[in-house]
């Protein structure tokens, strides 16, 4: 569910884990007129459904809410970087050897997810991973499901592409532990952006959490710039 306040939005999901969809998003900059009354408003919304309250900070918080942020001490968790990059002219993707790298349905890109997150075949979705089926099979969007077995049809990693016009969004890159260091995370990036482009995206984004260092050494070598960053801020009251 959703509440407006002017260009303020409060994104709730009782119940749910993610903060994306349980916090307080900001679409004006200009909008900060009686920003601690609004915000103490918002506060309350949140507790009356039990549920934590977060405010997303992006560059569009207005000063005046951040000056509030400040004088009553919310903790300021999670940094996360939002990267982008033209996806013109890369050429075909190169596989490492004694792997397949193929595009499938959203149900066996969500069974191949939970094998690499760690759930053993066969077994029964976590309410997590059910939660995101869910989510994912009422998207509208097209969806690109890529996952890299070994030879044997063992997932290795997995990755997933939405196409929206001329955007390409990339979610939930995963290499399983025992895979890791082969190079199958950057083989899955060059492949979605190839069959973005050949979908008519020409620009691809993803977001990263900033001390993921590895993932944003990946990235950065595939030319992928910081847009703008964003964090969450925690409400410092019980």
């Amino acid at each position: 569910m959703a509440h407006h306040d002017g260009s303020w939005i409060s994104r709730l999901s009782p119940g749910g884990s993610a903060r994306r969809n349980n916090s307080l998003n900001f679409y004006d900059a200009q909008d900060g007129d009686e920003a601690e009354s609004r915000l103490d408003a918002a506060r309350t919304r949140f507790k009356r459904l039990e549920t934590p309250f977060h405010v997303r900070w992006t560059p569009l918080v207005p000063t005046e809410v951040d000056q509030v942020l400040t004088s009553q001490n919310y903790a300021r968790v999670v940094e996360t970087l939002v990267l982008s990059r033209s996806i013109w002219g890369l050429g075909d993707t190169e596989v490492p050897a004694g792997y397949k790298l193929a595009e499938v349905s959203l149900g066996e890109w969500i069974s191949n997810y939970a094998q690499v997150s760690g759930v053993k075949r066969g077994e029964p979705l976590s309410e997590t991973v059910q939660a995101l089926h869910d989510v994912l099979s009422r998207v509208t969007v097209e969806l690109i499901g890529l996952v890299l077995e070994t030879e044997d049809g063992v997932p290795a990693a997995v990755l997933l592409g939405v196409v929206d016009g001329d955007l390409l969004g990339i979610f939930s890159v995963m290499t399983a532990e025992v895979f890791r260091r082969q190079g199958l995370a950057y083989a899955l990036m060059c492949e979605v952006q190839r069959l973005g482009a050949e979908r008519g995206a020409e620009t691809a984004w993803l977001q990263v959490v900033a001390d993921n260092v590895a993932a944003v050494e990946l990235y950065d070598s595939l030319g992928y710039r910081e847009a703008y960053a964003y964090h969450y801020c925690k409400d410092a009251q019980p």
